[in-house]
């Protein structure tokens, strides 16, 4: 009986040390990563991550600067194509117009098409919360990649370069990119600061215009949001995000710099080509100071992995003596070699500052952030 008991109890031994020490290597061989949410998700090791699914839509950009070969995204969001397509992405990267985007219509995420994408690892946007509750069902780690205060367009790059960094180990990849950031911003702010709100820029960012409405941004939009960290004062600042105005409210304001972001082209304004509307009186289209955001790695008017280049764009375009030192040609070309390791060409260059109507317009993407 005795032996029988010590057999028993140098069994149970065995056993427990055996799986307390694959559970130790289970453990060891996976990390806990901090979304910006604030959520903790459990990643395996950045070699054993092979297959990434991507679902907020400007994610991809800030991906290709942490990683040249997108070989291992194999799901994107529709929007992330198009904005591929319309980009130059497309040209730096062209597999991303092979990936998936099949699995994905809207927020919709269809299980059947996304399980056989078998993703080690997915990204998401954290505002839609069906999309969480269905990853954690499945098990799928999932990474929210929605920061907790939305507006800054730096700080949601380097919110999702972090992350982005920390699940694939690439730390001191990042480093330099938020650097990079961080200095242009700062340059920004220092010249600007000194300058009392009477003598600051007043700028308007028109979100959309057509016959049929003019739609400008208001507080808390993203342009209101881009004017305020170059340093311009946003005549729409005092309503609320995209709303609706009028030329006789305009008038009143009387921007003396306009930028455009979706569908219209400052010819369109600047020859007064928009049926009902009369822009001759407005000092901006006087001055011809009517600006089209570009569309580089992606659309700049939302955050993307270019945010640094549309900081620079829009303080030299709101102050083009006191930033006139910004070579905005030669900015990018460091930017794409030094962080994309791209050698972009001039014709791009060009384009990227001057793109077309077809490239520069919206195509429902909803708000994959």
């Amino acid at each position: 009986m005795y032996k029988k008991l010590s057999w028993g109890i140098m069994f149970f031994l065995v056993v427990t040390i055996l799986l307390t020490g694959y559970s130790e290597q289970i453990a060891a061989s996976t990390r806990t990563v901090i979304c910006p949410s604030g959520q903790k998700v459990v990643v395996p090791p950045a070699d054993e991550i092979n297959r990434v699914v991507m679902t907020s839509v400007p994610l991809p950009s800030a991906y290709r600067l942490i990683e040249e070969d997108l070989s291992k995204l194999v799901g994107i969001n529709p929007g992330s194509k198009e904005d591929a397509k319309n980009s130059i992405l497309s040209k730096i990267a062209p597999e991303i117009l092979n990936i998936s985007d099949s699995f994905i219509k809207g927020s919709e995420v269809n299980v059947e098409e996304l399980l056989k994408l078998k993703p080690d690892v997915i990204f998401y946007y954290g505002g839609f919360t069906k999309q969480a509750e269905l990853y954690s069902n499945l098990g799928i780690p999932a990474i929210d990649t929605r920061p907790k205060k939305r507006g800054n367009a730096l700080e949601m790059m380097i919110c999702w370069v972090k992350v982005l960094g920390e699940v694939f180990e690439k730390e001191t990849d990042i480093e330099n990119i938020i650097n990079h950031g961080t200095e242009v911003m700062k340059e920004i702010e220092e010249k600007t600061a000194r300058f009392e709100d009477d003598k600051k820029t007043r700028a308007l960012v028109l979100f959309r215009i057509s016959e049929k409405e003019i739609i400008v941004s208001g507080k808390g939009n993203q342009g209101d949001s881009w004017l305020n960290l170059t340093g311009a004062i946003n005549v729409a600042g005092k309503i609320n995000g995209t709303s609706n105005a009028n030329m006789e409210q305009i008038y009143k304001w009387n921007p003396e710099v306009i930028y455009i972001f979706n569908n219209a082209m400052p010819k369109d304004l600047l020859d007064n080509k928009i049926k009902g509307q009369d822009w001759s009186e407005i000092k901006a289209v006087q001055n011809n100071r009517v600006y089209k955001i570009p569309v580089g790695i992606a659309r700049w008017f939302p955050p993307s992995a270019d945010v640094p280049l549309m900081l620079q764009w829009m303080a030299q375009k709101n102050y083009p003596q006191v930033f006139s030192y910004y070579q905005m040609e030669r900015e990018i070309k460091d930017y794409y070699q030094k962080f994309y390791k791209y050698d972009i060409s001039d014709e791009d260059v060009f384009r990227i500052l001057h793109p077309i109507r077809e490239k520069a317009m919206i195509r429902g993407q909803g708000k994959n952030f």
